[in-house]
């Protein structure tokens, strides 16, 4: 099954010149064309920022019969909402277009969009956010609160903690429609919720950071070796 989707799209990607003509290196991203399917997406096409972590993925997703742009920070990925077109053509003609613009938003410093403005000062000037430990329970601080990450949905990654290898985190996101902070965390790259950091306030998610943070870590990580070695 998965062969015979393959195929099709590798017949349509063939037919466009679109590929060949993208660039080596983007802002820092470089070029790869390898492709690879897993669980129903096709990734034909990727650009990599290896010392940042972040990484830019076109691939065609069989469950909706769509060509898509996937965007990777860390472990943390997501699908560009405004990136979702049924046939190669159009998503070809948009990505030549507009490919420049995703890459040097990944570099963009998002705490000053008006998005975080309701948050703004109060990150900036947070004590507990500034004295983080870069490193904890084999984790390697990636976001932090003074350089957030923006993503979908009014979203934003303020703290994340990476195990790189093993493709574990715990992250915490402030949401700016609904005002409030949340976290998820990933083991073997497989996101889980926790809403042990639901908070309305950077006090109230610096009590939770407190009570919770470790745990967590120490979750991610028996999971991901759990899921390994496939118990």
């Amino acid at each position: 099954m998965a062969q015979a989707f393959t195929e099709k799209i590798d017949a349509v990607l063939a037919e466009s010149s679109v590929l060949d003509e993208l660039p080596a290196e983007i802002e820092g991203f470089v070029l790869s064309k390898e492709r690879q399917v897993s669980e129903g997406q096709y990734d034909f096409f990727c650009y990599d920022h290896v010392e940042k972590h972040r990484a830019v993925v076109g691939f065609y997703d069989a469950s909706t019969a769509s060509y898509k742009l996937r965007v990777e920070i860390g472990v943390v990925s997501f699908a560009l909402p405004s990136f979702i077109y049924g046939d190669f053509a159009t998503f070809g003609h948009e990505l030549t277009r507009n490919l420049p613009r995703v890459m040097a938003g990944l570099h963009a410093d998002t705490l000053t969009t008006q998005e975080l403005l309701p948050v703004r000062e109060s990150l900036e000037k947070w004590a507990y956010g500034k004295e983080l430990p870069e490193e904890i329970e084999g984790y390697t601080l990636f976001v932090r609160p003074s350089a957030p990450a923006e993503l979908t949905n009014g979203s934003f990654l303020i703290i994340d903690y990476v195990d790189f290898a093993r493709r574990n985190d715990v992250g915490i996101y402030y949401n700016c429609y609904r005002n409030e902070f949340f976290g998820e965390y990933h083991a073997a790259g497989m996101p889980y919720v926790s809403y042990s950091f639901d908070a309305e306030s950077l006090e109230e998610l610096e009590q939770r950071l407190k009570l919770h943070l470790v745990h967590y870590l120490r979750e991610a990580s028996a999971r991901s070796e759990s899921e390994t070695n496939g118990k």
